[in-house]
């Protein structure tokens, strides 16, 4: 079954009745969208002019989008996927000398097609989504490719940054990806802040200079303030300007916490989006859900590695909450705790977050303890307790995060009360 190709007004004249999906927008990637829907067994699409929608408003009551245009018409709809330009731009930090470079500079998300990254040096600032996608095509062309440590603003602000436990992590997980077998080495990493952009390269606050042909930034996006906060209202009438902060990356360039059943298509494997909405989607039908929305801790987690590694998308069911009304936020805890490991108690301070899972109808806990734990002592042992007060629970020590945090999780009662 095809698509129905439709305008506003088409859609407002059939009537009060919902629209299951809307893709505004009917360039490639709507199409791109629309056949990967389509091969997911999802029919009841229709697909819109991204010049006729005005303004997008989440109704909260029903778990619908209400698409306004210009006219004032309305179309209801269950999903929304905004293959058009998306609200959001690319955004590049005011670093001192910014404009001094005399070399060859871009972000990622507006690539210079015309840039032979052959036998160059090239730094790339920040890891993000779509930065990433391009890293490993200039390792096998370029002299040299550096990867500059950058987060979004919002982290840099919340997160301290002990340098040896970052740079374990990074030869960890980039580190690894110097193959063996090929002939060109993986990308040189530098941790060290950024201090200045000089005409031939990047000086780091460590003094060290470092000479590059090319500047690729993969440093996130921002909402332009020339854009109206009425554009694109989500849940309980938060706008995008108060969800973003200068350099976030949508969760695998598709979705924004606090914008339930609404997608975003953007970045260059259009392809693969396609076919991870399509499967967010399908995820919502089985379950009989009436909304889907990307985790908050999913969400925090993609941005905060995006400024070191390209940014992996996990399986729609682990990064998407489901419901099948509106939701409260989820149930969360912020204060001390002991976690005990391999007999040893220690005194923690963290923060959690959990959630009844639809799926398997059980409770899923996950978060962060912030206090510094013994690293032979979390090696050794990955399984612990976490007490809270008269409350306790097993828990999972995940993994050791760059910032000397730890991640957490578990099955079941939770380490809190419930609300």
């Amino acid at each position: 079954m095809e698509a129905q190709q439709i305008s506003v007004t088409q859609a407002s004249r059939l009537g009060e009745s919902c629209r299951q999906l809307v893709i505004v927008g009917s360039d490639t990637g709507g199409r791109s969208t629309r056949a990967a829907l389509l091969a997911a067994g999802v029919t009841d699409v229709a697909m819109l002019d991204d010049r006729e929608v005005a303004t997008s408003r989440f109704d909260d009551a029903t778990d619908t989008w209400l698409l306004t245009t210009a006219g004032r018409e309305v179309l209801r709809s269950r999903i929304v996927i905004a293959a058009h330009p998306p609200p959001y731009v690319p955004w590049v930090p005011e670093f001192v000398g910014r404009d001094d470079f005399r070399g060859v500079a871009f972000h990622a998300a507006q690539w210079d097609h015309d840039f032979d990254p052959a036998g160059k040096r090239i730094a790339v600032v920040g890891a993000d989504a779509i930065a990433g996608y391009y890293i490993g095509r200039l390792v096998e062309s370029a002299a040299l490719v550096t990867i500059f440590m950058h987060a979004p603003r919002r982290i840099v602000a919340e997160l301290p940054l002990p340098m040896t436990r970052v740079k374990r992590w990074l030869r960890r997980r980039i580190g690894a990806a110097a193959d063996p077998e090929r002939s060109r080495p993986g990308p040189a990493l530098v941790v060290s802040a950024i201090s200045t952009i000089t005409a031939s390269g990047i000086r780091t606050s460590d003094g060290a200079e470092h000479c590059v042909d090319a500047i690729i930034y993969g440093t996130g996006f921002a909402i332009p303030d020339r854009s109206r906060d009425a554009t694109l209202v989500g849940d309980r009438g938060v706008t995008i300007q108060q969800a973003w902060f200068d350099g976030m990356v949508p969760y695998f360039g598709v979705a924004v916490h606090g914008f339930p059943n609404y997608f975003f298509l953007g970045g260059p494997d259009i392809e693969a989006r396609a076919r991870y909405i399509a499967e967010c989607v399908r995820l919502m039908e089985r379950t009989a859900s009436t909304r889907v929305e990307v985790r908050r801790s999913s969400q925090q987690v993609f941005n905060e590695r995006a400024c070191i590694e390209p940014p992996r998308p996990h399986r729609a069911v682990a990064a998407f909450e489901l419901s099948s009304n509106t939701a409260d936020e989820d149930e969360t805890y912020d204060g001390a705790a002991t976690l005990t490991i391999a007999g040893t108690c220690h005194p923690v301070r963290v923060r959690l977050t959990g959630h009844l899972d639809p799926l398997d109808g059980r409770y899923h806990w996950q978060g962060t303890v912030f206090s510094p734990l013994p690293d032979e002592a979390c090696r050794q042992a990955r399984t612990a307790t976490l007490t809270i007060g008269e409350c306790c629970a097993p828990a999972r020590i995940v993994e050791q995060t760059p910032w000397g945090t730890h991640s957490v999780a578990g099955v079941g009662t939770p380490p809190y009360a419930l609300s």
